[in-house]
Formats: structure tokens, sequence, C-alpha cells
């Protein structure tokens, strides 16, 4: 590993969408996404979430960069960092994945840390959605409403916090994700807190490689 790129920032949909803008701004791994507790009640988000990525220094400054703009941005960034040259116990222990293995994502290993080249284009067809809610009422409502309001299939569901912070993720055509995101959200907001929406277009498949797209 040439260099180590860290950032952390609130809520799982900014990590995914920061991790997939650090993809897309340098060729960069995305190796792991790992999480940890705010210090803070009043934190933005009640997770933290860590995107670690790898490759040469220079590609990996520049993905850091673009990734922790876009957290700043959505006021969910705390920090970020870049380790050149990371020794051995550093680099195993920047492959550490901490993302729900559930039956939407069975086929998700262990790590990435022997991870084969991708071949092919470097991102999808499809559309991905976020939707990260406070709640299983809400989340459920949430899933519900998405996936009656367009044709998109869930691929994930990421659950912190004992069931109570729940992020659905759902894959389509670009203009069915768009409406199913916007009706989840809708619908769940007067029963849950709503942490996190998003809509990523084409996401590169460093970060889809993390979610059973199949």
């Amino acid at each position: 590993m040439k260099a180590l790129g860290m950032i952390e920032v609130y809520s799982f949909t900014t990590a995914v969408v920061a991790a997939d803008l650090c993809a897309k701004a340098a060729d960069v791994k995305v190796i792991a996404f790992d999480r940890n507790r705010p210090k803070s009640a009043d934190a933005p988000a009640p997770l933290v979430m860590q995107i670690k990525i790898a490759g040469n220094v220079a590609a990996v400054k520049a993905a850091v960069e673009a990734g922790t703009e876009y957290a700043k941005a959505e006021g969910k960034h705390i920090v970020s960092h870049v380790i050149p040259n990371p020794g051995d116990g550093v680099e195993k222990m920047a492959y550490r994945l901490d993302i729900n293995k559930d039956k939407y994502n069975k086929k998700l290993p262990k790590d990435f840390m022997n991870e084969e080249e991708i071949n092919g284009d470097s991102v999808g067809a499809e559309t991905i959605g976020l939707l990260e809610i406070d709640g299983l009422v809400a989340a459920i409502e949430g899933l519900d409403s998405m996936t009656k309001a367009a044709n998109v299939r869930v691929i994930h569901s990421e659950k912190r916090l004992g069931g109570r912070l729940v992020t659905f993720i759902v894959a389509g055509e670009v203009s069915a994700v768009k409406a199913a995101v916007e009706a989840g959200y809708q619908n769940a907001q007067p029963l849950g807190k709503v942490y996190g929406k998003a809509v990523v277009a084409r996401p590169h498949r460093e970060v889809t490689k993390f979610f059973d797209m199949d």
C-alpha cells in the first residue's frame, strides 16, 4: 500500500456518497468502511463512519479532497487524513470492515485485503438510493413506500444501535430511484428522524462491491 486515506463522517449515507466521489475523483481502491459512535449526543447523526481508501499518494490525496468537500458541504465531516507508506500493522488495521452482512448482502467477503482487480467499466449502469432513518417503524414505512412508489429492488439494509438507526439501499433506473427515495422520505419522516437520503447515479464499482447488486 503506497498510501492510506481516511475520511471520518457522520452517517452511513454520507460515507457511501463520499466514497463514491473518492473513487470517481482518482484511481484509488475503497478498501473498507468502519464505524464508531459519536462523542456527543448533539452530533448531526448518531453514527460515525470511516471511509478507507488506498492508492498512490497523489491519487489518495485527490480522492480524500473530493470526499471531504462533499462531507463538509453536508455538515457531516469530522476529520480527514492521508498516511504515506503505512506500516504493516497499520495496513492490516486499514482493512477492518464493518458493514452488516444480511440477507441482501450474503456475498460480502470478510475483508478486501486480497481483492482481485475489478475488470470492465468502473461505474455501473444502475442508480442507487439511500434512506437512513431513526427507528425500525419509520424505516419499514420508508422501505414500504420506496418499493411501492417505483420499480426498485432492495440491495442492502444497514442496522445500527440495536435497530434505532436503519439505512435501506435500493437500486434501479435513475428516475425510479429518485421517485422511490422521495416517497420513502415523505412517508418516513413523520414517524422518525431522517438522518440521510441520497441518490447516486452510476455508482462506482469500488462502492457497489460492498453491496449485493446481483
